[in-house]
C-alpha cells in the first residue's frame, strides 16, 4: 500500500491552478488541474473554464510521464496503487476502484483456503 502525504502542495501559472498530492517514497504523485479559461460559461455570462482533470504520474529517468488521467482524485490514487502492485495499467473499459476490491477479496479467499 502506498502512502500519500496528507496536504496537496499548490502549484499556480498563468494559465492553470495546480494542486500536487506526492507519495511519500516520492516515485509518484497526482495531479489536479484546473484551467480558469475556456468554453463554458455561467448564467452570468462569465468563462468558468474547463472541469478539473486529475493526472495519475510516475517519475522516470526524463521527468514526469502520464500514466492515465482522470475525473476523480480517488481514481487517480486507485490507479497509481493498481500500477504499483501490478506493473501495469487496468484494463480499460475497467473500473480501477471495483478491480482493487476484487483483487483484495481475491487474496483473502486465498487466505482462508489455506
Amino acid at each position: 500500500m502506498i502512502e500519500w502525504n496528507k496536504r496537496a502542495k499548490k502549484m499556480d501559472t498563468v494559465c492553470s491552478n495546480r494542486r500536487v498530492w506526492f507519495t511519500r517514497c516520492g516515485r509518484y504523485r497526482v495531479d489536479e488541474s484546473i484551467i480558469p479559461y475556456g468554453n463554458r460559461k455561467d448564467h452570468n455570462g462569465n468563462y468558468m473554464g474547463y472541469p478539473p482533470i486529475y493526472r495519475a504520474l510516475i517519475k522516470r529517468e526524463t521527468g514526469w510521464d502520464i500514466l492515465s488521467e482522470h475525473r476523480k482524485r480517488k481514481t487517480a490514487v486507485a490507479a497509481v496503487e493498481y500500477y504499483d502492485e501490478n506493473g501495469c495499467l487496468p484494463p480499460k473499459k475497467t473500473k480501477v476502484v471495483k478491480a482493487i476490491k476484487r483483487q483484495k477479496a481475491k487474496r483473502k479467499a486465498r487466505k482462508e483456503k489455506k
